[in-house]
This record gives structure tokens, C-alpha cells and sequence, in this order.
């Protein structure tokens, strides 16, 4: 007799199969071996030459039964269940692996992997297997049902089996007054500028490799400025030595101080100048290194974000001139614009303005903007609470994440960060309530956005629980260095768990302007009533939140989501379906966040205002766009007031996309179409923002989305 498999192919009967899934479902060697005869006698007597690999099973349950063998017959069915899990698996992980390896099915899905390389063909086949895992052994059926279905979108979802945390602000200061432990021994703190950046460089790609998001720097200058410092001291004992001079003991050897300049005017200004060069060249480092150091899976860079702009003393200025100087001048022998880090600019009214110490340092830094695309700009004066220290001070990191409030200790950014995310697609849930016929239209919205909120919380804490219960040795580095605060207390083999509690929950969103087109047939940039109702949507979601953040004890806050290839997957899936409806799914993108549509056209004053009141409601992230031309470089002086409105109106984080291409044959700059108008290569840099961050040519390395998002920019015009 003959059995026909599931694949339809044809096999000899193996009684023995039979008695061995049996025996796997609890039964006793003897009986399984006895349920296994029976089989086999009916199968004989009935004289079948073929039968299906289901007529056996059906045929083992019944002798199961009929030895009233509930429980054994109940683990045989669910051992079934399993198998059958396991074989869809294998299925599935063959066809993405066949993805991968022959490039076919490409999402492009982070702008900072080329999925062409060796490693991202690697690191796409073990996501997939990681995702199936978590879908099938850890994740809720009805979480899963909510992500497939296009409700709500877990992010990161090829991390969520090994339990990593999304990202965080380094305490570089901290780390680097004592000894970091690595797997191959320890590093000894740093006695100068240069050896502190290289440092710097090895901290965010060893941090990286712990987490699934983006490493950062909250207070960059603040951190940096003790090595300023001790690299002064080391240049004035030089010069010392060189000139035969002894200083006296009650001097202190720093830079700022008027008495060692008069007393030692030679020595002074060798020391000055040799740690200006050092600290350029340490800078100029750090930049190279952090472009080059193809670190995490994938041949990825560590994704990195250095926050700096309020240190006003001399050593924290010429921390943030170095950083400066250092993007302005490029990166290789064709100094092109450096990808990372992301740079910003902390702007504080009394230190950033025409009468502040660091005045002269943002009309650098503006002039970086225009040529560089960085620094973005974090608003100080919006945060949520007065900042007693630096560390308190707004800060982002990644596309826009911030860490608000903190439930279980200081409010302090660093050794902290986001857990993990998730998205509510706002656009979906307008199309389906607007095909109710019962109800009250907004009443129906706003009742089933609740249900969608309630569900978002739960798939976040669901995976922190398992975050949780992972152990301190799965992150060496993050919790014997203390990188993420409070994690020295745990021994290798202790459970992170409520470690994790001063981390934060984000609640995002896509679609507001979608939303309204679908519920009211114009969008919050074009109608007044349509940007009133979506005020209050916003607010809805964020009281939503800090209701449930007050339920829980956790930090839950709301996020304006940056949708890096979740607005082509959504995109997608809503024309999939509900067809095409004008300017909602008839794109290959959905509008991010609380964002006026990228082809609606208004200036950059007007699209300041009208998105400045969403970011107070933002807490876990947020950001706002101008569209500039790539000639701004030449005016850049028009760039300030822009930059001010934006943060006296509000606005969290600040940025202006700057179209910008460079020729890698001769290093010509401008705005090309398909070739260099100077040698005629076609080698060419097309530098464009991706959500938060640029990426080094956008026609590799955008999703079809974000490629059609950026032909549909808009230029939004400045008032001069």
C-alpha cells in the first residue's frame, strides 16, 4: 500500500511513522507501537492501494478515541497543528530564501541596506525566519491578524524573536570616564580629543549590535569637552617643555582662562592652536569612520545621530565648530556629503539667538544645512518640562524618536531610549467607517480609533514581556558597561526585566491627511474644517495614550511615524483592498504622519504653522519639512527667520530637504537630471531624505514609495 503525501508525491506505508508522532503526543512506546497494529489491520482488510496521509490520520485519531485516549488524541491533533506550522514554515522560508538570493521581490524596505551584498541577502533570509517564529510561537493570532490585515503594523517584526529594544542615547561621558568592557577585554578611558572620537566610533557600532534601531548622542559637545580639555593641557606642557618654561602651580592649565594666556601668551597659543587641529582632525575621523565602518548585518552602517549646539564653553564650541567644519569640508577624495551621522542642532532661545554665545556657531551651522543637508534642528524651548541639566535637554534621534517623560526615574536622554513601536493606519479605518450605514460618522471613527489604540498598547506590552525575559548576557556590552542605565546591577545570567521600565512605548500614526480626504473630501492643508477635525483626531489619539500610560505605569506616548517603507507596504495593501480612491490609494505612498501631502503647494512659513501644533501631542517623535531648491546654498542668510519661526511656533524637529546631487567623477555639485552636466558621468551622488535621514542615491536605495513620494515634493517657497 501506498501513501500520497501532502506534496503529492507517492511513498511506500512506514507503519512506524505512526507510532512515532503517538509516542510524541505522550502515549507510552507500547501502546503507540499497539495503535500503530490497529492501523495497519485496518488498512489492510480494506484492500486500499493508495490512501492520503489525512485518511491515516484520521484513522489514528479514531483508534484514539476509541480507547478513550481523549488527552493523547487532543496532543496528537495539536502535534498535527505544529507539523503543519513547521511545513508551511519551511515553505515559505525556501521562497524567501529564493527571493534573496536571486534579487527578485525587492522592497528596499531601509534605505541603508543595499540588498544586493552578500550579508543583506544573509540578514533578509534569517528575518524571514525570525519573523515566521515570532508569528507562529510568541505573537497573539488576533495581534497577527490585526499587523497582516493592515490595521496595525509591528515594526522591527524580524527583532521581535530574539527580544531586542528598538534604540538610545548613549551616556558618551559616562562611558568614557572609566573602563568599557568588551568580549576580548577592556578599553582604558581616553586622555584626549582624538582618542575619545575614535572611541566614540567603536561605542555606537559595538551599542548597535545590541539593538535593532538607531545609537545616538543627546549632548554630544557636553561630553566631548573634557577631552578639549585634557588635549589642551597635553599641547601646553609640549610648548612648556619646548620653551623652557615652568607654569606656575596656582595656574590652572585651560583654555579659558585670561591669566595663563597673559602669563604664557607662546605657549598659550601653540597649545590653542594644536588642539583646534586635533579636534578637527579627531572630528574629520569620527565622520570617516562612522561612513565607512559597515558594522551591522548587512553590510549596514551603525545608524547614528549626534545631538550638540548648547555647550557654550570654549572647549564644547570647538566640539561643535570641529563637527561643523569637519561635514562642511566632505568626506574622500571627492569630499561628498557625508550619510552619517545624522547631525542636530539643539536651538535655545538666550544661547542660539542674535545675543547668545553659540550665535556665531548656528550661522555655521545653517551654512552646513544649505551645503550639506545637516544639521536638522531639535527645538530645547519645546520641551515638556523645564530641563534641569543638559541631559534633560530635547534631543532626537534615528528619523525623529525623543524620549519624553520618564515614570521610573530622571527625565535624563541618555542610558535610556524606545522599546519598540507600532503604527495605526488611520487611512484604512476612515475607508471602513465610511462604509457603515449605522451610526453617527465621527462617532464611529472615534469609537473604533479607541479599539485600534487599546489593541496597539496591548501588542507593545505583549512584546515587552518578552523583551523582559531575555537575559543581560543576550546585550553584554549594554549591561556590563551600564549602558542602558541600571543595567550593571544584573548579573550575565538575570532577566533584563523591569530594567526596561524607564524605556519608552510608542504609539504611531500614518495617514492623517488620507484620513481626512476619505471622512471630509479635503486634507488639513486645504480646508479649515478639515484641519480642526484633524486637531482633534490628534489630540483623541494622545489622550488615548496618556490614559493608557497612566493605566499601565509604562512611558507610552505618541508617535508621528516615520514610515520608511510602511508608507508604500500600506499604499499597497489599501489599493489591494478598496481600489483606487483619488489621493488616498491611487499613489504608491501614504502621506507620513500629520504631514500636509508632499504635492500640496504652500510656502515654507505656512507649512510651519499648520503642522506646529501636532508636535506638542507627539511625545515619543515628530517631525516637520520644508522643501527648499538646491541654489538655497548661495542665499543661505534667508534660512534663519525660517529656522526661528519654526521654533517660536512649536515645532519639535526641525528640518529643510535640500535636493542635492554631486558628480563622483569630478566632484561637480548642483541639481543634475540623469548625467553630470560638467564631464557628462553618470556617476552621480542624488542625496535626498529619505524620512528623518539622506541616503546616498535614492533611485537604489528607495522603495517604489518613497521614489514616487519625492517626484510628487513640492518646493515650498521662502518669504524674503
Amino acid at each position: 500500500m501506498n501513501v500520497i503525501k501532502r506534496s503529492g508525491a507517492v511513498e511506500p506505508f512506514e507503519m512506524n511513522r505512526i507510532s512515532i508522532a503517538v509516542g510524541k503526543a505522550g502515549a507510552s512506546s507500547s501502546f503507540a507501537q499497539n495503535i500503530a497494529n490497529e492501523v495497519q489491520s485496518q488498512i489492510s482488510s480494506s484492500n486500499y492501494q493508495y490512501l492520503s496521509v489525512y485518511d491515516i490520520e484520521r484513522l489514528v485519531e479514531d483508534r484514539l478515541m476509541y480507547h478513550n485516549e481523549y488527552e493523547i488524541a487532543r496532543s496528537y491533533i495539536e502535534y498535527r497543528k505544529i507539523r503543519a506550522v513547521s511545513r508551511q514554515t519551511d515553505s515559505m522560508i525556501l521562497k524567501f530564501a529564493d527571493e534573496a538570493i536571486n534579487l527578485s521581490n525587492i522592497e528596499n524596505e531601509n534605505a541603508n541596506m543595499p540588498e544586493h551584498v552578500f550579508t543583506a541577502k544573509l540578514t533578509r533570509m534569517s528575518s524571514e525566519v525570525s519573523k515566521e517564529y515570532a508569528k507562529n510561537f510568541l505573537i497573539p493570532k488576533k495581534h497577527i491578524k490585526m499587523h497582516e490585515e493592515g490595521w496595525i503594523y509591528f515594526h522591527d517584526f524580524n527583532s521581535y524573536a530574539v527580544g531586542m529594544q528598538n534604540c538610545m542615547f548613549v551616556d558618551l561621558g559616562d562611558l568614557m570616564s572609566r573602563p568599557i568592557y568588551t568580549s576580548n577585554g577592556s578599553m582604558r578611558p581616553p586622555r584626549s580629543i582624538r582618542s575619545a572620537m575614535q572611541l566614540v566610533a567603536v561605542i555606537f557600532q559595538c551599542q548597535s549590535n545590541c539593538q535593532f534601531g538607531g545609537i545616538a548622542s543627546n549632548k554630544f559637545d557636553y561630553d566631548m569637552a573634557p577631552f578639549i580639555g585634557l588635549s589642551f593641557k597635553k599641547h601646553f606642557a609640549n610648548a612648556a617643555e619646548l620653551l623652557g618654561i615652568f607654569a606656575e602651580e596656582t595656574l590652572e592649565i585651560r583654555m579659558e582662562n585670561e591669566e595663563l594666556e597673559k602669563a604664557y601668551p607662546n605657549a598659550y597659543a601653540y597649545a590653542l592652536n594644536k588642539t583646534r587641529e586635533e579636534a578637527f582632525q579627531a572630528a574629520e575621523a569620527l565622520i570617516h569612520n562612522l561612513n565607512h565602518l559597515e558594522s551591522r548585518a548587512g553590510n549596514q552602517l551603525p545608524f547614528v545621530s549626534i545631538n550638540y549646539g548648547t555647550d557654550t564653553s570654549p572647549e564644547g564650541r570647538l566640539v561643535i565648530e570641529s563637527m561643523l567644519r569637519s561635514t562642511l569640508k566632505g568626506i574622500g577624495k571627492e569630499f561628498s556629503t557625508p550619510i552619517f551621522p545624522i547631525q542636530i542642532w539643539k536651538y535655545k532661545k538666550g544661547v542660539s539667538d542674535e545675543n547668545g554665545r553659540n550665535a556665531d556657531l548656528l550661522n555655521l551651522a545653517i551654512e552646513c544645512t544649505t551645503k550639506r543637508v545637516y544639521p536638522n534642528y531639535v527645538n530645547v524651548d519645546a520641551e515638556v518640562y523645564q530641563a534641569k541639566n543638559p541631559d534633560e535637554e530635547a534631543a532626537t534621534m534615528g528619523c525623529r524618536t525623543r524620549n519624553g517623560v520618564n515614570r521610573h526615574g530622571s527625565n535624563g536622554k541618555s542610558g535610556r531610549g524606545n522599546l519598540s513601536p507600532i503604527t495605526i493606519n488611520l487611512p484604512k479605518l476612515a475607508i471602513e467607517v465610511s462604509k457603515m450605514e449605522e451610526g453617527e460618522l465621527w462617532e464611529n471613527f472615534f469609537g473604533k480609533l479607541s479599539e485600534m489604540v487599546d489593541t496597539g498598547v496591548d501588542m507593545l506590552t505583549e512584546r515587552l514581556k518578552w523583551q523582559k525575559k531575555q537575559l543581560a548576557k543576550s546585550a553584554p556590552f549594554m549591561y556590563r558597561n551600564d549602558t542602558w542605565k541600571g543595567g550593571a546591577k544584573l548579573a550575565d545570567n538575570d532577566r533584563i526585566g523591569d530594567t526596561l521600565n524607564s524605556g519608552t512605548l510608542a504609539v504611531g500614526f500614518i495617514g492623517l491627511a488620507e484620513t481626512l480626504i476619505v471622512l471630509m473630501g479635503k486634507h488639513h492643508g486645504e480646508d479649515a474644517q478639515a484641519y480642526e477635525k484633524g486637531q482633534q483626531i490628534i489630540q483623541f489619539l494622545y489622550e488615548k495614550v496618556s490614559g493608557h500610560a497612566e493605566r499601565t505605569n509604562l512611558n507610552l506616548s505618541l508617535y508621528a511615524t516615520p514610515a520608511e517603507s510602511l508608507c508604500h507596504k500600506f499604499a499597497k495593501l489599501l489599493k489591494k483592498q478598496y481600489g483606487e480612491i483619488k489621493n488616498v490609494s491611487d499613489k504608491d505612498y501614504i502621506t507620513n504622519s500629520f504631514h500636509i501631502p508632499v504635492w500640496h503647494s504652500l510656502d515654507a512659513i505656512e507649512k510651519v504653522e499648520k503642522e506646529a501644533f501636532f508636535h506638542n501631542y507627539c511625545t515619543g517623535g515628530s517631525i516637520t519639512y520644508v522643501e527648499l531648491n538646491s541654489d538655497i546654498s548661495e542665499n543661505a542668510e534667508i534660512l534663519l527667520p525660517v529656522i526661528k519661526h519654526a521654533m517660536e511656533a512649536g515645532v519639535y524637529y526641525f528640518a529643510m530637504n535640500i535636493p542635492y546631487d554631486e558628480c563622483l567623477e569630478c566632484g561637480d555639485k548642483g541639481l543634475f537630471k540623469d548625467t553630470c552636466p560638467s564631464c557628462g558621468s553618470d556617476k552621480l551622488m542624488k542625496l535626498r531624505r529619505v524620512t528623518g535621514y539622506i541616503t546616498g542615491n535614492y533611485r537604489d536605495r528607495f522603495n517604489n514609495g518613497k521614489q514616487e513620494e519625492v517626484h510628487h515634493r513640492v518646493k515650498h517657497d521662502l518669504k524674503q
